[in-house]
């Protein structure tokens, strides 16, 4: 009841992301009737994940493991055996914050970069993301995140909106449309593996999900190497957002219009 408030007061009261999400789902799921309510879903359902943020403060580390199921534990933990570092790619769609706590309860340190806070729910929901032991790096801070992967630690990034407004322009959907490209290229620079992951959710709760180690070609043009690896996750992120447009929380408009 609380998200379906917070939700359609958000729709209402913020014309301009209301605007960003019709335009975005336009292109995504252009087939879906009734689109106008899956743009209400949209704020219903990121309401619902800032809740379940904010309980993290509340749990242990038992509570976050009974909340969350994993699936394709085996995908994750042969590419952090490598020891080269992970780069655990994913995106805004689910409750993604928190089923990436999920590494934290069996033993994984994780670290993620972030933008400078601007705002008071910002504050909030990033001191409830740390609450469990979750690291930040500033996105700026190029050092910082190189000695993540160079210690053979597991970096988390969501690709779905160049936050810098740095990336590649890559089809995405059948329109090109301008994303951040820093997971590919940090994989590639530092041997570390790609590895995709999302959040879901079923009858019995929030399911993390690893996804295979998606293999990087390596040839002397690099830039095309880029695009090559951001063409392979953007397939499983396409499967993903078409599954789920509802759950797909972007608020910026990715495509031109």
């Amino acid at each position: 009841m609380i998200a379906r408030i917070a939700g359609a007061a958000a729709y209402v009261l913020a014309p301009h992301a209301r605007a960003a999400v019709r335009a975005n789902l336009a292109v995504a799921v252009p087939e879906r009737r009734h689109r106008e309510r899956l743009v209400w879903q949209t704020f219903r359902w990121q309401a619902q994940h800032y809740l379940e943020i904010l309980r993290l403060e509340r749990m242990d580390m038992a509570g976050v493991a009974r909340t969350i199921r994993v699936e394709g534990w085996e995908n994750f933990k042969a590419a952090h055996d490598k020891g080269s570092g992970v780069v655990l790619t994913s995106a805004h769609v689910g409750s993604v914050s928190v089923c990436g706590q999920v590494l934290l309860t069996r033993g994984m340190e994780v670290t993620l970069p972030v933008e400078r806070e601007t705002s008071w729910v910002a504050r909030l929901v990033n001191r409830a993301r740390t609450s469990q032991g979750l690291r930040f790096v500033s996105t700026d801070s190029a050092l910082g995140i190189h000695r993540v992967l160079k210690r053979g630690g597991t970096l988390g990034i969501l690709v779905d909106r160049a936050v810098t407004g740095v990336g590649v322009r890559v089809p995405f959907f059948g329109r090109e449309a301008l994303l951040p490209s820093a997971h590919v290229a940090l994989a590639l620079r530092t041997g570390a593996a790609l590895l995709p992951a999302f959040a879901d959710r079923d009858a019995d709760g929030l399911v993390a999900r690893f996804e295979p180690e998606i293999p990087l070609q390596r040839t002397t043009d690099h830039e095309a190497d880029i695009r090559e690896g951001m063409r392979r996750f953007l397939v499983l992120l396409e499967r993903e957002i078409s599954r789920r447009p509802e759950e797909w929380s972007v608020f910026e408009r990715l495509w031109e219009r």
